[in-house]
């Protein structure tokens, strides 16, 4: 005797589930993150000066003191050989 095994999405007496796309707008511009990229724009972020500094921050310190580091490099390792630098100056 021959068993079928049948997709859950076609069991029988169902039809098969059909997901909804999102609809694309007319002009082709979602409104809705427009809005969000304006709203962050106009309420400009100001930098705490006691705010840890940051990987770009990092990255530039390092290149400035010749230190070698590569991606893999954690932000916590990397600012620990910019303060032994510093320091051994």
């Amino acid at each position: 005797m021959e068993v079928n095994i049948l997709m859950p999405k076609h069991r029988k007496g169902k039809k098969p589930v059909k997901v909804r796309k999102p609809s694309k707008p007319i002009d082709g511009v979602n409104h809705r993150l427009l809005n969000e990229k304006l709203a962050m724009a106009a309420s400009p972020v100001v930098p705490d000066d006691n705010a840890a500094p940051t990987r770009e921050e990092l990255v530039e310190k390092a290149k400035e003191l010749g230190l070698s580091f590569n991606k893999r490099t954690s932000d916590e390792a990397l600012l620990g050989r910019i303060s032994q630098a510093l320091q051994g100056d």
